[in-house]
């Protein structure tokens, strides 16, 4: 009989590649992220990085466009993001399908990010998204220790169920090498 993966002291599922590689096709619940797209974050954003679109900043123009003014491509990320804390003492939940992964290895770090944008995001939109388990690598090593690369894809839905974008990301989660 084989063990269920164990929890790590931070958090993360402990297993074998094996018990891993079945996780593969895996995704999370869809869920509803806790803000809608506002034009705040928006703005600040644009202003953030310098960006003049108008899609960002004229409302007259970007709704005659586009249906509404548009959430610039780099914000996605944040976008879906859960809150950090909610009242009633909630916590957010994690942040990557990748940390329930049974896996050798503790520590992660971001590879690659690839993201695919199939509709525009407007202001307003109220996205739900939920993550899959594309692809778990053998075991590696590198400068930083011994691991595996995760790949998850994280979809992100508009208020009618249809598909909005991609987030393909691949991670390395590894146990440090010995200093």
């Amino acid at each position: 009989m084989k063990s269920a993966p164990q929890r790590s002291d931070v958090g993360t599922a402990q297993g074998s590649y094996e018990q891993a590689r079945a996780w593969i096709g895996r995704r999370s619940e869809t869920r509803l992220t806790d803000v809608a797209v506002d034009e705040s974050r928006c703005k600040v954003f644009a202003a953030l990085s310098e960006d003049g679109n108008p899609a960002y900043w004229d409302r007259q123009w970007a709704t005659a466009q586009f249906g509404a003014p548009l959430a610039p491509s780099g914000l996605t990320m944040s976008l879906i993001m859960s809150l950090p804390w909610k009242p009633g003492g909630m916590v957010a939940s994690a942040p990557s399908l990748a940390v329930d992964v049974p896996l050798p290895g503790q520590t992660f770090i971001n590879v690659e990010t690839d993201c695919e944008f199939l509709r525009p995001i407007r202001w307003g939109d109220h996205l739900s998204v939920y993550e899959e388990i594309i692809d778990i690598g053998p075991e590696k090593t590198t400068r930083l220790g011994r691991g595996h690369f995760v790949t998850t894809c994280m979809n992100l839905l508009d208020a009618k169920g249809r598909l909005v974008a991609r987030l393909t990301n691949v991670l390395y989660r590894y146990e440090a090498a010995s200093a």
